[in-house]
């Protein structure tokens, strides 16, 4: 009885309550976005590292490549961010600024392509809108100066815009022109334009359509050719030392622990997203639907993937959560379609489920970003430090900076400035080398922190340890701790007389 009062409540009022839901959710998933800006957390370290590049190099110096510090971002994706800045000025804000509008664009063109390609009723586009907003992978990386988040966005766009070119509403041309486009915002995009333009291929030989293969054929050239450019000029200056730093990190990781890690983007955050697993059988199940269907979309996605694990196999693409981020909104996409087929219809189910679903999953964000507060990273947050040494530092006193701290201190203090606070000579003392932090001996960076008497000492990004060098200094004078925020600490050192 309770069942069938239940199942006849959902009949009518169920699709109401689901958009009001889903609509709460969607919301909360921006409200704790917009609130994670307003606390403007410090640029951690790769972010101050690639910042460099974009506020302390001019137009044309932007575009030589490699970038400052070894980092690699797309180089309409770093344009996009110095032009934001030189709108609204240099700062967390606007630098991380884009992501969070790649986030809102991959909602839009999400909303889009489910109801216009896949034909999806509101309760699967729901679900769709619902786990992109709250994916904490989603949440991090939407807070990011980093290509990540927007690669999402361009990749569903990809697949949209050629479902726009299979309804003659734009043209091979066009196509064609926003491929490239895209191409220079995200470089994982290839795997799916060479996806799209496979299937394309292969459909006008199949047909027999001599002069649809040979357009086809030249606008695939004209792409490849322009990729290999791109590469060569932009790409691969920086690869060899990424292939070296991927090297290094592969040695320590397996094969399946990578593919079992590939929805966590980073232990630095608690953003596991692994419940995404869950979602993949189905998702496999819809695109094989499609293919089944002779959907020109499912052929393309499938093409897609194969190129992209070939890649991976090759060693040419990395299998990383934050190198992947896109694979969840694919997830996402496809999965209501097996999840539809599996229940064979059942609309009432289908609502129970996603209530159920989203009252667990929600638990989420709320919990991680509203109470755990992990907005903040653990020793990551340098800027309250260097606010308190502005305001404290002497005239007799030094600044130490610890090597990896380096990079958000010239941020926040400007490139070219050697001094902070009121000094009148320069009073910033760089690090070089974090490995003597570690050890219990009195280095060339402790010798000159004990020359200098008087000293702040600023670390960030210490993972390797500083303990053995600071026990090694207190047998020289007085260390005290200063201030610490999320285990980011600032000491300071007096030398003893």
């Amino acid at each position: 009885m309770l069942l069938k009062n239940l199942q006849s409540f959902f009949e009518k009022y169920g699709e109401k309550i689901l958009i009001i839901i889903s609509g709460v959710i969607v919301a909360c998933g921006v409200a704790v976005r917009i609130i994670m800006y307003v606390k403007c957390r410090s640029l951690w370290l790769d972010e101050a590292m690639l910042a460099e590049s974009i506020v302390s190099r001019n137009w044309f110096e932007l575009l030589a490549s490699p970038l400052s510090n070894h980092q690699s971002a797309p180089v309409l994706y770093v344009i996009a961010v110095k032009a934001i800045c030189s709108v609204l000025g240099y700062s967390e804000f606007s630098l991380r600024i884009f992501s969070f509008i790649s986030f809102l664009g991959l909602l839009i063109c999400e909303a889009v392509f489910v109801k216009k390609v896949l034909n999806f009723d509101n309760i699967k586009t729901a679900f769709v809108l619902v786990m992109t907003a709250i994916l904490p992978s989603y949440i991090d990386y939407s807070n990011e100066l980093k290509p990540y988040m927007s690669d999402a966005f361009w990749v569903v766009l990809t697949i949209s815009l050629y479902f726009f070119y299979m309804q003659n509403k734009i043209s091979l041309l066009k196509l064609t022109v926003f491929y490239l486009v895209i191409l220079g915002f995200c470089s994982p995009s290839i795997f799916f334009i060479g996806g799209v333009m496979t299937t394309e291929f292969f459909v006008a030989v199949f047909a027999k359509n001599k002069k649809q293969i040979y357009r086809i054929f030249i606008s695939g050239i004209f792409i490849v050719l322009m990729f290999g450019l791109y590469y060569y000029w932009w790409l691969m200056p920086a690869s060899e030392y990424m292939k070296q730093w991927w090297d290094a990190a592969n040695s320590k990781t397996g094969i399946l622990t990578k593919i079992k890690y590939i929805f966590n983007p980073g232990t630095r955050y608690d953003s596991s997203s692994s419940f995404v697993w869950i979602f993949v059988p189905f998702a496999l199940f819809g695109v094989y639907l499609l293919i089944k269907q002779k959907n020109k979309i499912g052929y393309s996605v499938l093409l897609s993937m194969l190129f992209l694990f070939l890649a991976s196999s090759l060693g040419k693409w990395q299998i990383s959560g934050r190198l992947l981020l896109f694979l969840p909104a694919i997830v996402f996409l496809f999965s209501p379609i097996g999840f539809d087929f599996i229940l064979k219809g059942k609309k009432t189910l289908t609502q129970i489920a996603f209530v159920l679903l989203s009252a667990i999953i929600i638990y989420y964000p709320i919990r991680y970003y509203l109470i755990k507060h992990v907005i903040y990273l653990d020793t990551q947050e340098v800027n309250p430090l260097i606010v308190y040494v502005r305001k404290n530092i002497k005239e007799n006193e030094k600044l130490y900076v610890y090597q990896y701290a380096r990079f958000t201190l010239k941020f926040k203090n400007g490139y070219e400035n050697k001094k902070i606070g009121n000094a009148d000579s320069d009073n910033i003392i760089y690090g070089f080398n974090r490995d003597e932090w570690n050890q219990n001996t009195f280095g060339t960076q402790l010798d000159t922190i004990v020359k200098s008497r008087k000293a702040y000492l600023l670390f960030q990004n210490h993972q390797t340890g500083i303990d053995s060098g600071l026990a090694v200094l207190e047998n020289y004078g007085t260390l005290t701790k200063v201030l610490e925020f999320y285990k980011t600490p600032l000491y300071y050192f007096e030398a003893s007389e």
